[in-house]
């Protein structure tokens, strides 16, 4: 498990080499409907010390799209063996009821293009793995995905690093703010916010 001080780049090196092909989990971004937008893709420090886990996330990472039909549920994370952090943002995200019917319409993306363990909000270490050079072109994606008029979800909290970096316009129609899943945030704006998404796939 992670001290909830800690924060840096992942230690698997086969975790990163996967991650660094595919930043990205689902549908290839350019091809999905929806993004859900966040700030990165974190697990539990000391997950290939469980190797059945591991092995369930390399293959969710290789094709996120089987992996959720297969399995019922969209991520490793809601696996009963994980222990890490996530948990809490991938329940509220099943509550929205979108279901592996359409996997092939959604992708999961985020600013970072490395895997990271530990908490990311308020560390400095997180700005400047988003302002380092290697991350230039991965965030250029983002704009371009923005610019093709994707429908693209994200927290306020995701919000303020966008306005910041100027990345694009998050004022858009094609932008939608919701409270981050892992923050308090209700069933009611959940409920809504799935059907609002719901019908847009449809």
């Amino acid at each position: 498990m992670n001290n909830d001080n800690e924060f840096g780049k992942h230690p698997s090196k086969e975790l990163q080499t996967i991650y660094s092909q595919k930043p990205y989990q689902m549908q290839v971004p350019e091809k999905a409907k929806i993004i859900f937008l966040g700030l990165d893709a974190n697990l539990d420090k000391n997950i290939e010390d469980n190797k059945l886990l591991f092995n369930e996330f390399i293959e969710y990472f290789k094709d996120g799209i089987s992996y959720w039909k297969m399995h019922g549920f969209h991520t490793p994370i809601l696996s009963k063996n994980y222990k890490g952090l996530g948990l809490k943002y991938h329940k509220s995200f099943s509550k929205l009821g979108i279901t592996s019917n359409y996997a092939e319409k959604i992708c999961f993306m985020e600013l970072l293009n490395i895997c990271t363990y530990g908490k990311s909000s308020g560390k400095k270490q997180f700005l400047t793995f988003l302002n380092d050079t290697s991350n230039k072109v991965h965030l250029n994606r983002i704009r371009e995905l923005a610019n093709m008029k994707k429908i693209i979800c994200i927290s306020v909290g995701v919000k303020n690093y966008i306005n910041k970096l100027n990345l694009f316009n998050t004022d858009n129609d094609n932008i939608i703010i919701h409270t981050h899943f892992s923050n308090a945030i209700k069933d009611e704006e959940l409920v809504k916010l799935g059907i609002l998404l719901k019908n847009y796939l449809s």
